[in-house]
């Protein structure tokens, strides 16, 4: 998966992200999309996060954070 994000100015919404999908990168990109809203491009993120580790996966994604860094 690639993301590209950038703002279009005077957009009444200027969010662009353009997000690139595969699941072969020998086989190229097998679908481009450009979404406006950051939620789609949250749901898009982590369905496709979903499709590769598989519905058997029963661990939440989360990535671990360092709350106490200064």
């Amino acid at each position: 998966m690639i993301i590209r994000v950038w703002i279009e100015d005077g957009s009444a919404v200027p969010l662009r992200a353009q997000i690139s999908v595969t699941h072969d990168v020998e086989g190229g990109i097998e679908r481009t999309m450009t979404l406006v809203h950051a939620a789609d491009v949250t749901q898009v993120v982590d369905d496709w996060i979903l499709d590769v580790v598989g519905p058997a996966s029963a661990t939440p994604l989360t990535v671990p954070t360092d709350d106490h860094a200064p």
